[in-house]
């Protein structure tokens, strides 16, 4: 019985389990939504790693809610909370399910973190993009049933490729063949993304392939491969592209090939040969005067390289005229003597962050001769208008405008000048810096004539991007209408003119805002080795009274602290030989971070050619910023880039101690008093010092922040272009 009883206890079992079997053999593990059987504790591990990333994702937004919020995208949040959270939850139960061994399942939970962790990191970044993430998911699944049924995956890349297979490309690396099939396709799609990741296929056809990609759009690229010696060497010469050919040619035969490069068009046309090309880059006067020609004409493919060229050869001329800044003029301006009004024209607009006041007016004195008899509209036509607005912009600021314009008729006039500001916003590449052109070209005119002409003009751009529903045109326009707008009405109130650009307080710097967390002031001067620094730092020193001022003097620096009123400290580095005075800079610099001394106001006290080196200093703790060198108005992006809301002094022309000096004292003043920098208080008790003609000629060319168009103009645009969801 025993026995009979057992025998049939074990088939009364197996029936059972059979028929359990049976019925759940009859159920699609696709259409699963729960899981058959409890997950064994050797595959838990893979569903926390993929739940954990999951919960990460979801409660970025700072909300554990089961849906990912792609901000202001409600229909892409849908879309990448169905594939990430809520079909990702369900494979996992499908793969439960299905009838595959324990690695194999936990082979492709491996795959699926992988696409889980990809989401993550791009939100993180804030590049997440739901259709990518919805065909990832989707991928997931066909690579799959492809993979257990035995299927190739290679026809389904080349028919179906979106660049979410190269983002599955982890589960079938196996494949070579469709490994190698979506880095193919991506050069083809994205080839300027893949020329950064040329190491991970530099063995494929995919990279030859990326060479006749990239070719048009970077020819100096392809250059770069050809005379490297790295894997890139081979897939360029590999090429059976004629135009990369060309550039392995130019690379093996060109005298200088980073020049040669620049004729490519030429090359490729037939207009020129490669012996020729060799003849103008040997000698750096033929080569300039080539480039300008160059930059005349049509050139789709070297376009680039030409802007860069020009602007090298360029500045070969201006660094000359520069550093013969105290030579006389036929010593200083030799080297001008050859060229063109068009090959001098060039050199003032593509220099115009390096050229020196005199530089530019020396030069500016010996083009327009030369452009006789042309009328300067006629001329600017010849030159394709290129770099116009900041040759206008540039002429006003040194005062050369009413000269450029004088070589016209009023109607040439009035039309040149109405391009000057017309269609801004029809190029997003350069608009910003056209605009911040135009601003700080009405802070120079004094014609007050032109200046009605010109708002006339910026009103019809502001009709005409509102009529076309021209949002970033709209604020442009509106921005330059309400700078021009209080050119002419000085009398309207710097409050208004804030509360219209919707900026920080323009006319003042509380002093509250200027003190360190131990309740002091800290200021910091930069000075330089040369004659003119050692000037200024005697002058300098002369306005701190010993019976105000504690002075302590180290090797390398100069430390003032006031001794009465409100607590300021002034750092100074020693106007010592060159590089020394650099040295001193930086170790002082590096004395100030160690002891958590952060400057709220920066001074800079030397020529322009030395403002590069005391900007790279800028940082967002200065709150106002004394730039005074010649030039230095010309700067302000740079500085606006590191301390956003940062009140600039600057000069459109040559700086000087005697205006330098009063307005360092005046801000101690203030400062020591406890006052508010109030800059319409203090310009005006500022100018009352000014009392020859030569002093005040040169306080004009001063320009306070509450008159600093450049610098309203670009504060002013970001803070509108994040109100209106543009940024």
């Amino acid at each position: 019985m025993k026995k009979l009883f057992f025998v049939f206890t074990i088939t009364a079992v197996s029936l059972s389990a059979f028929a359990q079997k049976d019925k759940s053999a009859k159920k699609d593990p696709w259409m699963s939504d729960e899981l058959w059987n409890p997950i064994p504790i050797n595959r838990q591990l893979s569903h926390d790693k993929i739940d954990r990333l999951q919960k990460q994702i979801d409660e970025f937004d700072g909300k554990l809610n089961k849906d990912i919020n792609l901000f202001g995208n409600e229909k892409g949040s849908k879309m990448i909370t169905d594939a990430v959270i809520k079909r990702v939850d369900r494979l996992q139960i499908i793969l439960e399910n299905l009838p595959i061994d324990h690695w194999t399942k936990v082979k492709y939970f491996l795959f699926l973190e992988d696409d889980v962790k990809q989401c993550y990191n791009d939100i993180v970044a804030n590049n997440a993009d739901a259709k990518y993430y919805q065909d990832l998911i989707q991928n997931f699944e066909i690579i799959f049933k492809k993979q257990q049924d035995g299927e190739s995956l290679l026809p389904y890349i080349n028919e179906n490729f979106t660049r979410s297979l190269f983002g599955s490309r982890n589960m079938f690396k196996d494949d070579k063949a469709s490994v190698a099939a979506t880095y193919n396709e991506m050069v083809k799609l994205y080839p300027d993304e893949m020329s950064k990741r040329f190491n991970e296929f530099a063995y494929m056809d995919a990279a030859t392939t990326m060479m006749a990609s990239v070719v048009k759009k970077n020819p100096n690229i392809i250059l770069n491969y050809a005379t490297s010696t790295a894997a890139e060497r081979n897939a360029v010469r590999k090429s059976t592209d004629p135009l990369v050919m060309k550039i392995v040619n130019i690379a093996d035969n060109a005298k200088t090939p980073l020049k040669a490069i620049v004729y490519l068009d030429q090359l490729n046309n037939g207009s020129m040969t490669l012996e020729q090309v060799n003849a103008v880059t040997e000698d750096n006067a033929s080569y300039y005067k080539s480039l300008v020609q160059l930059r005349l004409k049509d050139n789709p493919m070297a376009k680039k390289v030409i802007e860069r060229e020009s602007k090298l050869q360029a500045l070969e001329y201006v660094r000359t005229m520069n550093e013969l800044h105290e030579a006389q003029d036929p010593i200083r301006f030799k080297c001008i003597e050859p060229l063109t009004a068009k090959e001098i024209y060039f050199l003032l607009v593509m220099c115009s962050d390096e050229i020196y006041t005199s530089t530019f007016v020396g030069s500016f004195n010996r083009m327009l001769p030369k452009m006789a008899p042309l009328k300067g509209d006629v001329f600017l036509q010849e030159m394709n208008m290129d770099k116009f607005r900041t040759f206008i912009r540039m002429s006003a600021g040194y005062n050369k405008l009413d000269e450029f314009l004088a070589t016209m008729d009023e109607p040439s006039k009035n039309n040149l000048m109405a391009s000057f500001v017309h269609n801004i916003d029809k190029n997003p590449e350069t608009d910003v810096a056209d605009a911040v052109d135009v601003a700080d070209a009405f802070g120079s005119i004094k014609d007050e004539n032109l200046l009605y002409y010109l708002l006339e003009e910026l009103k019809k751009d502001y009709e005409r991007t509102y009529q076309e529903n021209n949002k970033r045109g709209l604020i442009t326009y509106f921005l330059l209408n309400t700078l021009c707008t209080s050119i002419i009405n000085p009398e309207e109130t710097n409050d208004d003119l804030q509360a219209q650009l919707k900026v920080p307080p323009i006319s003042f710097v509380s002093d509250k805002s200027l003190l360190d967390a131990n309740g002091r002031v800290i200021m910091q001067t930069y000075f330089y080795g040369d004659d003119d620094g050692k000037q200024s730092y005697a002058s300098f020193v002369n306005n701190f009274k010993p019976e105000e001022w504690k002075i302590e003097k180290s090797p390398k620096w100069t430390t003032f602290t006031s001794t009465k009123g409100s607590p300021v400290t002034m750092y100074a580095n020693l106007p010592l030989e060159e590089p020394q005075d650099e040295e001193a800079q930086n170790e002082l610099n590096v004395m100030l971070a160690k002891n958590g001394v952060k400057p709220s106001i920066l001074v800079h006290r030397g020529h322009s050619y030395h403002l590069s080196t005391t900007l790279k200093n800028v940082t967002s703790d200065n709150k106002i910023i004394v730039l005074g060198s010649c030039g230095g108005y010309h700067n302000l992006s740079s500085i606006l880039e590191k301390s956003e809301d940062a009140h600039i002094i600057s000069s459109k022309q040559t700086g000087t101690m005697f205006v330098n000096d009063p307005i360092v004292r005046a801000i101690n003043s203030r400062l020591t008093q406890s006052k508010d920098i109030n800059w319409i208080e203090l310009w005006e008790e500022v100018g009352k010092q000014m009392n020859t003609p030569a002093l005040q000629d040169k306080f004009n060319d001063y320009v306070p922040p509450h008159k600093n168009m450049g610098a309203l103009f670009l504060k002013a645009f970001k803070i509108q272009m994040k109100d209106n969801g543009l940024l």
